[in-house]
């Protein structure tokens, strides 16, 4: 294959080349054991055994990528899934050895250069606004605090797998309040369907949000959001 080409290409000119021993979570299906490795140019798994197939994804190919935890990972691809009724498919790793930290992550969702997901969220250094809050779900809420640094917003919880970690000129809409015990904030994290929407995050503050901190929040969005803007 083209990319696993590119693999062997990359590591003998020295190039940056990690590799994990991982499972494929399959729907259904037994777990498919393996090797993912990630280099310059890409993903690609290959599982165990001789006539098994590699399957590999260029960076631009990765429509989603999503850091479960840190030693879990979901790549969506922009393939279609036919027993999904058309909705891309996606690949979901646990690793068996090492994890994904937050240095190997961020070189990954930069080369894949789209909104991304990160459910390991562990309380930021330099935050200037940090609230305890409830995020509001119809099933599934939790508690814990929302942070805002010059580049993030954070929400970092206990709860397992709903921390969220969202930069500021990539992932993040606006953000919305409608009283001083309320606010919403709006990511492009993923979500899939023939128009591309936000994903809405509510929280309930248990503190009151400092009116100022928040026009101002709201005119550096409103700043990023013009930057971001196609030329017209």
């Amino acid at each position: 294959m083209i990319l696993a080409a590119l693999f062997l290409l990359a590591s003998t000119a020295g190039a940056a080349q990690t590799s994990f021993e991982v499972k494929w979570k399959k729907a259904l299906r037994p777990d498919q054991a393996g090797t993912l490795r990630i280099g310059e140019h890409g993903l690609a798994f290959q599982p165990s055994g001789k006539k098994a197939r590699e399957r590999s994804w260029t960076y631009a190919d990765i429509q989603h990528f999503d850091r479960l935890g840190p030693t879990e990972v979901e790549v969506r691809s922009y393939e279609d899934s036919a027993w999904r009724f058309g909705q891309d498919r996606r690949y979901r790793f646990v690793l068996q050895d090492g994890e994904i930290d937050d240095r190997l992550h961020e070189k990954v969702v930069l080369r894949v250069g789209k909104p991304a997901t990160d459910r390991v969220a562990p309380p930021p250094v330099g935050a200037e606004l940090e609230l305890p809050v409830k995020h509001l779900k119809r099933r599934g809420s939790s508690q814990g605090t929302l942070y805002v640094t010059p580049e993030r917003i954070v929400y970092s919880t206990p709860t397992p797998k709903r921390s969220r970690e969202w930069t500021l000129d990539r992932d993040v809409e606006a953000v919305w309040s409608s009283d001083r015990y309320r606010l919403e904030v709006h990511v492009f994290d993923g979500r899939e369907g023939y128009v591309r929407q936000p994903t809405v995050y509510r929280f309930a503050l248990k503190r009151p949000l400092d009116g100022e901190f928040y026009r101002r929040l709201k005119m550096k969005l409103y700043d990023l959001e013009r930057a971001r803007a196609p030329a017209r």
